[in-house]
């Protein structure tokens, strides 16, 4: 069966995390879009797997040896490590995972050369999630904790309900991610948890970062005259204006010239460097530095200490947040399904895509994610996207039995390491979470460490040591995984991708641990095609809707909060019930929407539908266990508040 219609104004190849803001943007306007994946789920490189599901995406993937070389895998290196010490036996039934089987090992490896996930096993979702394991937002203190013993059995069945997230970043509580689920309306699909707590290295050991005014006059590792300088560095930075002259001198200067200036001891440098910074760069401008502490400060105190806040169940939740905004507003999304080739008239100028199914698609504007590279004819008007400027990063996941500093707030926590010892090491972004940022299985834990490649070429060997200094003899290992992602230390600008023509390559993720510059690229990549139009501009709310001018009657609608709101191009958005809370699910409206989302039954986060044409046109919602993100009372639900004081958030009003 083949799509209809063939023609849009708008085809985005890839459900990255840009390329589902610039769907969600140009369908908004009224712009025609079809949104293709050559994968079964959504997210590329932002995405979740569930553990039991990245099992089985590598083995397919190692079995499969992909030939389709027009898509780049964004994961590499995938090593697969299941480490059971002390585990019971058990008999192996026929359909065991080899892992299973294998369990009187203390440790097994699986090596994939690419990225798989697979949506064909068991829901995932909150059910190991208790109201214990939700948190008050405050000062952890370290507290005793009980123990499990695992068994094999054990965790294998908890492995459905440990979810890996791939590129996992935190959103500023003022900062532009906030602010654009906010200003759109789409924060209605997103709920976030206060980060709790944030580790520094300090003396090959991890302590627990000052993060205001109270804690770092309350810090032992601060001498008296030092926590003076630190309150004065931050005065300074807080009253200086960006428009100022004082802020155009130091124009030229460097971060140690601006840490020279403000007489602060390497102690400082190195705490302001950890905590408010927390950049991988290697050399920064002082400007550079003042803007990133200005807007750490901005969002201090929003939501707690901490200035961060967490997307529950991943960062994966982002894209499909977005995709579902753009399924509301008649975006067709068709997930496994590949694209042969770009069409080009005989002047070079794009006209179409020719999809793996042989159906030639007609549109004005293609938006290419950068794990897709096509030929491109010499008379054609853009250039096939570049690999410069991309670094490769090594990651490793250690799912543990505790956390690395017991605390009885550790749901979330970032660790930031500066290099020591090796004048080629670079620094570690790091988080620990805990069961209730609906990651790991309860009485689990999961570290994830980021870093940049080292000379061998091996996630492993690069993270091995890190996670033997951090990680204290009397914890237990449960599984590590190891794979390597491409990403990019600064932006690319706009322009310089589109290259004159209607062809548009994203690129990769930046690596640090904020989304500012892929809602820059976004908006930069919208305003090329479509100028003067307003970017993301914010879905009507019930209360707006004139019924009288859409032919209707508002006594038709019984409860609005219910039934939702019928938005610019005739769609209705009807809540469903599920376990984790009303979720908004588009339903067939009048502007090519095919089919309705379905419930996810497996180990991955985002868990698609398949059609009679493997098209969704909508992003997917899991049942009782979906690890899709919720939102509250439909529409109407609102961004960014405090539920209850339990640390959870919803985006409401403006903070």
């Amino acid at each position: 069966m083949e799509i209809s219609p063939t023609s849009y104004d708008v085809v985005v190849i890839g459900t990255g995390l840009t390329e589902c803001i610039i769907s969600a943007s140009c369908s908004r306007i009224g712009k025609t879009v079809l949104h293709l994946d050559r994968e079964g789920f959504y997210g590329e490189q932002w995405t979740s797997f569930t553990l039991r599901g990245l099992e089985r995406w590598a083995e397919e993937r190692n079995e499969e040896q992909d030939s389709r070389l027009k898509y780049s895998p964004f994961l590499r290196n995938v090593t697969m490590m299941n480490l059971m010490e002390g585990v019971e036996e058990k008999e192996v039934g026929e359909e065991q995972n080899v892992e299973t089987a294998d369990c009187e090992t203390k440790e097994m490896e699986k090596i994939a050369d690419s990225n798989v996930q697979h949506p064909e096993d068991e829901k995932i979702g909150n059910d190991n999630v208790t109201d214990n394991n939700i948190c008050d937002i405050g000062t952890p203190v370290e507290v005793p904790r009980k123990e499990k013993k695992w068994s094999c059995e054990e965790f294998e069945k908890a492995k459905r309900r440990i979810n890996i997230d791939i590129t996992p970043k935190l959103c500023l509580s003022d900062g532009p991610m906030v602010n654009l689920l906010r200003d759109s309306n789409c924060s209605r699909y997103m709920e976030f948890k206060a980060v709790n707590r944030s580790l520094i290295s300090h003396d090959n050991d991890l302590i627990t970062a000052p993060c205001n005014r109270e804690e770092i006059f309350n810090s032992k590792k601060l001498k008296v005259i030092e926590k003076r300088l630190m309150m004065k560095f931050i005065t300074y930075v807080y009253q200086m204006a960006l428009d100022s002259d004082e802020f155009d001198g130091l124009k030229n200067k460097t971060d140690a010239d601006l840490y020279k200036s403000q007489k602060l001891t390497d102690n400082l440098v190195s705490l302001i460097r950890s905590s408010l910074v927390c950049s991988v760069r290697t050399s920064l401008s002082a400007q550079d530095v003042i803007t990133t502490v200005k807007k750490y400060i901005k969002s201090v105190g929003i939501f707690g200490s901490i200035p961060y806040i967490f997307p529950i169940y991943g960062s994966g939740e982002l894209p499909q947040s977005f995709a579902r905004f753009s399924a509301v507003f008649g975006t067709v999304f068709v997930l496994d399904m590949g694209v042969e080739e770009l069409l080009y008239e005989e002047e070079g100028v794009f006209k179409g895509v020719k999809l793996s199914n042989g159906q030639e698609i007609t549109a004005k504007y293609c938006v290419i994610s950068p794990n897709y590279t096509f030929p491109v004819p010499s008379s054609a008007s853009h250039a096939p996207s570049s690999s410069s400027g991309r670094v490769n990063v090594s990651n490793a996941i250690v799912v543990t039995d505790r956390s690395l500093k017991p605390s009885d707030k550790d749901d979330i926590t970032t660790v930031f390491m500066l290099p020591t010892g090796s004048a080629t090491a670079t620094p570690v972004i790091g988080y620990e979470f805990g069961p209730g940022s609906f990651l790991p299985a309860e009485d689990t834990h999961l570290v994830h460490l980021m870093t940049q490649e080292g000379t061998v070429g091996n996630p492993g060997a690069d993270l091995t040591p890190i996670l033997n200094s951090i990680i204290p003899e009397d914890i237990t290992c449960l599984y590590k995984v190891f794979f390597t992602t491409s990403m990019t230390l600064t932006r690319d600008k706009g322009g310089e991708r589109r290259l004159h023509g209607n062809v548009v390559h994203t690129s990769v993720p930046v690596f640090n641990n904020g989304y500012e510059e892929c809602i820059a690229e976004a908006r930069d990549v919208f305003e090329s095609l479509f100028p003067g139009e307003v970017f993301m501009e914010a879905a009507p709310n019930p209360e707006d809707i004139k019924w009288e001018e859409m032919g209707g009657d508002e006594d038709d609608v019984k409860n609005l909060d219910d039934v939702g709101a019928r938005g610019d191009v005739g769609m209705v958005t009807t809540p469903s019930e599920g376990d984790v809370g009303l979720v908004t699910t588009p339903a067939e409206g009048d502007v090519g929407i095919v089919t309705t989302p379905a419930e996810g039954d497996v180990d991955m986060v985002t868990t698609p539908v398949e059609g009679d044409v493997d098209m969704v046109t909508t992003p997917v919602e899991g049942d009782v266990d979906m690890v899709t993100a919720t939102s509250h009372g439909g529409v109407t639900a609102p961004p960014c508040e405090l539920v209850s004081g339990d640390g959870t958030l919803n985006c409401d009003d403006e903070p």
